[in-house]
């Protein structure tokens, strides 16, 4: 079955939640917090379990207030030394200290064992969220014992207005002939990388050029159906016409790692 690309977005303006620099609080017995080599900066907040349940809090960081209302959705890096289905665990907000009683539980897609992998969700209602205190993680099932790390929790904002963008994600070959090969050409595949563009009407203050912004890409509100990464914005090309609307593309080039939609 078809995808629709109707409702697809594309999000940047990071605010920065939780830097995971030092560790969370355990979410209750059976649960050890510490930092491991992260992602982003130098640390990650690591949660060890041995022997808890299903529905339990891992374990969650307090923060200074902070007012999500004009963002849509959370990116943070995750990994498990654990394989996880889609849902085995959630992203929590609360505007009460300790995550006691979430105002939002966005469920992580498949995580595959001790492999980072880059998360996005949009948030239900972030209307409600002028005055977040805390975020956490948590398990939905009765996963075994494991680790669970969490690293550069920050809300992006739909950029008002775009309605379109291309990606185009290649990889190097290069040429490995030799003597051997007799005269037929052999290569070995090298570099990849990604870049691309994104382009619609002027509802906003225009993005700057030369800085280096998350960006997710989403081809739908469908769960996980979305490319995530890191870019630095290349070139803004604005234009208007007759009829007196105004538009904006944008040229974007990769930096680092890209992660792809589940399905």
């Amino acid at each position: 079955m078809a995808i629709s690309g109707k409702v697809g977005n594309v999000y940047s303006s990071a605010l920065l939640l939780e830097d995971c620099e030092d560790a969370w609080t355990a979410g209750g017995a059976g649960r050890t917090t510490s930092t491991t080599t992260g992602k982003v900066g130098t640390n990650a907040a690591r949660v060890t379990t041995v022997t808890i349940g299903a529905t339990t809090l891992l374990q969650y960081e307090d923060i200074a207030s902070t007012d999500l209302t004009t963002y849509d959705g959370i990116y943070c890096w995750l990994r498990s030394s654990l394989t996880t289905a889609a849902g085995n665990l959630q992203v929590l907000l609360d505007e009460t200290a300790g995550c006691g009683s979430p105002d939002e539980s966005l469920n992580v897609p498949i995580l595959t064992a001790n492999t980072w992998r880059q998360f996005f969700a949009r948030m239900s209602d972030p209307s409600i969220l002028n005055a977040v205190v805390s975020v956490g993680l948590d398990q939905e099932v009765d996963l075994a014992d494991g680790t669970f790390d969490v690293d550069d929790v920050q809300a992006l904002k739909e950029i008002d207005g775009i309605k379109s963008w291309t990606l185009d994600y290649t990889a190097d070959t290069l040429d490995a002939t030799d003597f051997d090969d007799a005269g037929v050409r052999a290569h070995i595949i090298g570099q990849s990388g990604w870049s691309g563009s994104f382009e619609g009407y002027k509802d906003t203050t225009p993005l700057g050029i030369g800085a280096e912004v998350y960006l997710t890409l989403g081809e739908s509100t469908t769960a996980y159906q979305n490319w995530i990464g890191k870019v630095i914005i290349t070139a803004c090309h604005p234009s208007t016409s007759h009829d007196g609307i105004v538009t904006y593309s944008y040229d974007f080039q990769g930096t680092g790692a890209l992660q792809s939609p589940d399905a």
